[in-house]
């Protein structure tokens, strides 16, 4: 069986399709082989063909490399043909798209040396612990225990997280506190759900002052202040 010619399927693949006859377009939508050699063709040019997505161009040295390689590897000069015979040499038509090719991969390496210059994010620091407390439990809550830790960034904001199991929720909702060593004044923090939280400290809070964590049992009957329900409690100390 004869199969169309190679130089018609580069063609082809370039998008002139009046390249090929009658003849030659029926035997390529019958034959697999000459079909499977043109899509491998149309891909190569496609990748040569692809959209500029704003890609930065690199120093010039690095252009003098790539022309030093497409030069290495260049065919010899082919002689012309005339138009009219609708047929090129299959060494042009390689050179031209190995230099498609050349150029894409230029591109790429501009890209990749553009990115070489771009400083590495610093890497993020972890919290650090400056203060925790052992919560035990009160009278009503025998059977529960907990533990608070208090966190510091490297922006200065401190967090708290808080611990607490052994004994199951009653018919209401858990809340956290953070009470004055003294009794004077408490603040809530949030809803504990669950047996585990992280809440955010208040800015300007002293925890020298406020530095007993509560945990309370409250119902829902709407009153924001501390229902006297206490599960768990501990003063902060310097972690």
């Amino acid at each position: 069986m004869q199969h169309v010619d190679p130089e018609v399927l580069a063609l082809l693949a370039l998008g002139e399709h009046g390249a090929a006859s009658d003849d030659e377009h029926s035997h390529l939508a019958a034959c697999a082989v000459c079909r499977a050699e043109e899509a491998s063709l149309a891909q190569v040019v496609e990748v040569a063909r692809a959209d500029d997505r704003g890609l930065v161009a690199p120093p010039p040295e690095v252009w003098e490399r790539v022309r030093a390689e497409v030069g290495r590897a260049e065919p010899e000069p082919a002689p012309v043909v005339d138009l009219a015979s609708r047929r090129r040499r299959p060494s042009v038509l390689w050179g031209a798209v190995a230099a498609s090719v050349a150029l894409v991969a230029g591109a790429g390496v501009g890209v990749l040396w553009e990115r070489s210059q771009v400083p590495e994010p610093p890497t993020e620091i972890a919290p650090v612990a400056v203060a925790e407390a052992e919560l035990e439990p009160l009278p009503d809550w025998p059977a529960s225990a907990g533990r608070a830790v208090v966190t510091e960034s490297t922006g200065g904001e401190l967090e708290i997280v808080v611990d607490v199991g052994g004994a199951e929720a009653g018919d209401g909702y858990r809340e956290v506190w953070l009470i004055a060593d003294d009794l004077s004044g408490m603040v809530s923090l949030g809803v504990l759900e669950g047996t585990s939280g992280t809440f955010p400290v208040p800015a300007g809070l002293d925890l020298a002052t406020y530095s007993l964590v509560d945990v309370s049992e409250e119902p829902f009957d709407g009153d924001p202040t501390h229902s006297g329900d206490s599960i768990v409690r501990g003063g902060l100390t310097e972690a």
